[in-house]
């Protein structure tokens, strides 16, 4: 009895003790919240001096904040409106309080807002102390790294040894400054520059190689972003300048550099002074400018001291080009089939672009009836006319023609709605087609096999080089290109061979297009609008519209929604004024992409009861913003991504959420995030939610623990994609087996803020990981624990690329090597502990290596050496880039399928 009450009277102690440490948050709270203003307001004032001083030697191009710092910003500026608002919270509590001040009227509330304000307090405090290292002899910035310009893929060339060696010669000549390659269009002008380019990093190491891609719409800002991200002038230095001291920013860093700019497609007079750039007579010509261009007396108006003309292959060369397209086997399969490739590869009249894309087309067509056919619409074409630029169309329609069917043809031209020289990404396009019908015809096929059919279509329409692969396109966020000469035969298609009736509005055709031609508004039937910075009228009535894309564009105006009744895809991701219930109107619509406000959610979306699929963005809302109904009333939806802006804790809403999309009869594809247990366990009840779950996110639940988690994803059959952010309750876990995790469709992974985390062994059961990102987790010591009795061969085997970074503690990727046979990338930063990498001493000739200077030179890893001319330098303004646009442009299609998270973001300011 005795011992009880000595256990009764210690749990006393112990809850009295607690109850104190309880009331003091409320007790303290005009104290703290006192000493919380005056020390935030300290702290900014650091970190303003800080900011100059790095500014100082940024802007200039002289150096790069340090990693220390650099983390130290970004963690004021992730507080700062969590400051604000627990200030404001404080305020309100103390403003309420009775009995002459000095009760509060909420206890509940009183609590809740003085532990925030201590907890922010605390937060201010170790960052004050962070900060007071900079303000002594603490080096806050390091010599930035040489950028500029990688080796660029190069496919084999014909012809252009001759025009190499003589643009060579002038490069090193000493008194030319600014060369110019001219010729028309597919004549190789890109080829050879790309050739340059990679011969200049050869050759001349010491030159910053910078490439720039101009295109017909001379756009100056985005010309000098990319020049700045080549020269190393950092996100924080360029977003603080205005349009004025941009120009300054760059000839500040250039006038110092042995630089090579090369301007890629030049349609209009660039005067190098307005995006910064030095002449280069100014330095003695030592620096250099070159530019491709169609227009011969555009090197004149560039002031180009040589200029050359590629031209087209000799008879030889272009019989060589066109053989090795079509390739040796199909050539030899009949005696005649040379004899007409002889006479087909002649009447591309030596441009290179025909001889490929036609080549192309005939490669594997072994039936000589074939070979005569195309020969026979190949010479009877339009060749009686002057403009050569109709001819080239003319040859490369016969690869058009002879495309499969009119669903190749109709995707091809589809492509061309996207701007010049535009990355397509595959998920997105193919959504896309789908709502347009044109490859959804059989409506008894799964969604992933209708997928498959759209990755039919892209390989084929590549095979016959109609459309072009771009770097890393193994990742799952796949993309490609449509060469610009390509481009503009689709548009001439789509205009029915020149007969002014267009049909297709790109850009400026639609931007410019006047409201009062009411019957060529009657002929439209595509619109397309994409990343245009300058403000505009959005298009008025179009009553033939079936496709609407408005992307990252200022639209002043968005009217007469309701008057485009056949709109079947709609895509609305940029900033505009409109009456969002009149998409109720648009009952015929099949594809949906809709970037809103939370609050703008309309009700009358319940109206589209043929839309199959929909992408949906609430930029400052959560899943409470979606009315209840509307989602329930999509009875042919077969594809639903949510993306929320805010953390939702409205757990009834998830439920109700969960439970409508459970409803739809023909759902099939769901990428959702969950911040609520609630909402989470209502998935987890559903078999059918749990076997459509395609990309999931989920957002700090404390409470979720490694066992549940990986019981939880290992039910999601069709999970791609996973996102774990802040998930404080994942701890080291390693009863891992076989029978318990199995992650057999899981490819991109990104795990951020679980900061118990330490390991992540159980990724090896997903054979088909391509793509692994860990991101401040502070506990990870190792990425996969080794076990000594389990064959390793299989771990990692489908990695693409791997990014590693703030994570302070961690030793080891994996204790002994891995083959890595797809392995392509290495991105590692802030990871002072890591001293190897496990890699065999052979590297693979594709892989590159990231990271830092200084943690390069510290690795203790004897096959180091071996990788030397793998390592490519990376400073703390590549991290912070990559983690905004890593989810776009290697694959993380989080949350909302074809587009991240940072891109919706992005694209609707």
């Amino acid at each position: 009895m005795e011992k009880l009450g000595d256990i009764i009277w210690d749990i006393t102690k112990y809850l009295c003790s607690c109850a104190k440490k309880e009331a003091r948050f409320i007790c303290e709270l005009e104290e703290n919240l006192q000493s919380l203003e005056s020390k935030w307001k300290k702290l900014e004032a650091m970190k303003k001096d800080v900011e100059a001083q790095i500014e100082e030697v940024e802007g200039i191009g002289e150096g790069q904040r340090t990693h220390g710092v650099g983390v130290w910003l970004q963690s004021i500026q992730n507080i700062q409106k969590e400051v604000e608002y627990n200030l404001d919270q404080g305020a309100q509590e103390i403003q309420n309080k009775c009995l002459s001040k000095c009760c509060p009227k909420n206890c509940k509330s009183s609590y809740k807002a003085g532990k925030n304000v201590a907890k922010m307090l605390a937060e201010v405090d170790h960052l004050t102390g962070e900060g007071q290292r900079f303000h002594k002899d603490y080096q806050i910035t390091h010599k930035p790294p040489r950028k500029g310009t990688d080796q660029m893929p190069l496919d084999e060339t014909v012809g252009q040894d001759l025009i190499f060696r003589q643009v060579w010669s002038t490069i090193e000549s000493n008194n030319v400054g600014v060369i110019g390659l001219w010729g028309t269009g597919g004549i190789g002008k890109t080829t050879l520059l790309k050739k340059i380019s990679n011969e200049l990093g050869k050759r001349k190491p010491d030159f910053l190689v910078i490439w720039v891609v101009v295109s017909k719409e001379l756009d100056l800002d985005a010309i000098m972003d990319n020049i700045r991200k080549s020269v190393g002038i950092g996100d924080a230095t360029w977003s603080s300048c205005n349009n004025q001291e941009k120009p300054s920013k760059i000839w500040a860093v250039l006038k110092k550099k042995k630089f090579a700019l090369l301007l890629d497609d030049v349609w209009e007079r660039l005067d190098l002074n307005l995006v910064g750039v030095p002449h280069p007579k100014g330095s003695n010509f030592e620096s250099k400018v070159l530019f491709t261009t169609r227009i011969e007396d555009m090197c004149g108006k560039m002031h180009a001291q040589e200029s050359f003309k590629v031209d087209f292959l000799n008879e030889k060369e272009a019989l060589e080009l066109f053989h090795m397209k079509v390739g040796e086997e199909t050539l030899n399969s009949h005696p005649r089939i040379k004899v007409l490739a002889e006479e087909m590869a002649a009447e591309c009249r030596g441009l290179p672009l025909a001889l490929t894309v036609l080549g192309s087309a005939m490669a594997g067509v072994k039936d000589v009836k074939a070979w005569e056919s195309s020969k026979n619409n190949l010479t009877s074409s339009s060749w009686t006319t002057l403009d050569l630029e109709k001819r080239v169309f003319s040859i490369l329609k016969l690869s058009y023609d002879q495309l499969p069917d009119d669903t190749h043809r109709n995707c091809f031209l589809y492509c061309a709605l996207y701007p010049e020289n535009y990355e397509i990404r595959v998920s997105d396009i193919i959504d896309k087609w789908i709502g347009e019908g044109f490859i959804c015809k059989d409506m008894t096929k799964s969604i992933q096999d209708i997928r498959n059919d759209g990755q039919s279509v892209i390989a084929k329409l590549k095979y016959c080089c109609l459309l072009e692969s771009v770097e890393d396109d193994v990742v799952v966020g796949r993309s490609f290109k449509m060469h610009d000469m390509i481009r503009e035969v689709a548009m001439w298609l789509s205009c029915d061979q020149n007969k002014r009736i267009k049909r297709v509005l790109v850009q400026e055709d639609a931007i410019t297009t006047s409201c009062d031609d009411v019957e060529k508004r009657k002929i439209v039937e595509r619109i397309s609008i994409m990343n245009r910075k300058v403000k505009h009228v959005a298009p008025v009535s179009y009553p033939n519209l079936v496709t609407l894309l408005l992307r990252r564009c200022r639209i002043q105006h968005l009217q007469n929604l309701k008057c485009m009744s056949k709109l079947k895809v709609l895509e609305l991701r940029c900033r505009y004024t409109c009456e969002l219930g009149e998409i109720g109107e648009l009952v015929l619509l099949e594809y949906l992409c809709l970037s809103i406000d939370g609050s703008k959610c309309p009700k009358e979306l319940k109206n589209l009861k043929n839309l199959k699929v929909f992408n949906l963005f609430l930029r400052y809302g959560d899943i409470a913003s979606i009315p209840s109904g509307v989602i329930s009333s999509l009875q042919q939806l077969r594809v639903l991504r949510v993306c929320c802006g805010r953390r939702g804790e409205n757990s009834e809403a998830d439920e109700e959420f969960l439970e409508e999309v459970e409803s739809l009869p023909k759902i099939e594809e769901i990428n959702v995030d969950m911040a609520t247990e609630k909402g989470l366990n209502k998935l987890l009840q559903s078999g059918k939610l749990l076997g459509c779950i395609y990309a999931l996110r989920l957002y700090e639940l404390d409470t979720i623990e490694m066992p549940s988690l990986l019981a939880c994803i290992s039910k999601m059959k069709r999970l791609q994609q996973l996102g774990l952010v802040g998930l404080s309750g994942l701890k080291d876990y390693s009863g891992i087996y076989d029978d318990t995790c199995r992650l057999s469709m899981l490819q991109s992974v990104y795990i951020t803020y679980c900061h118990s985390l330490m390991h992540v062994t159980w990724l090896k059961h997903a054979p088909l990981l391509q793509l692994l990102l860990i991101y401040n987790c502070s506990s990870v010591e190792e990425v996969i624990k080794e076990d000594e009795n389990e064959d390793s061969s299989s771990v990692f085997s489908s990695l693409v690329n791997l990014h590693l970074y703030q994570m302070p503690k961690l030793q080891s990727i994996h204790k002994t090597a891995l083959s890595f046979p797809s392995l392509k990338s290495i991105s590692i930063g802030g990871c002072p502990n890591l001293k190897g990498l496990p890699l065999y001493s052979n590297p693979a000739k594709q892989l590159i290596i990231h990271g830092q200077e200084d943690w390069w030179n510290s690795l203790e890893w004897d096959a180091k050496h071996n990788f030397q001319l793998k390592f490519q330098p990376l400073t703390l303004d590549d991290v912070n880039i990559s983690f905004q646009d890593w989810f776009t442009a290697v694959g993380l299609d989080f949350i909302i399928g074809p587009y991240s998270y940072f891109d919706l973001f992005e694209g609707c300011f």
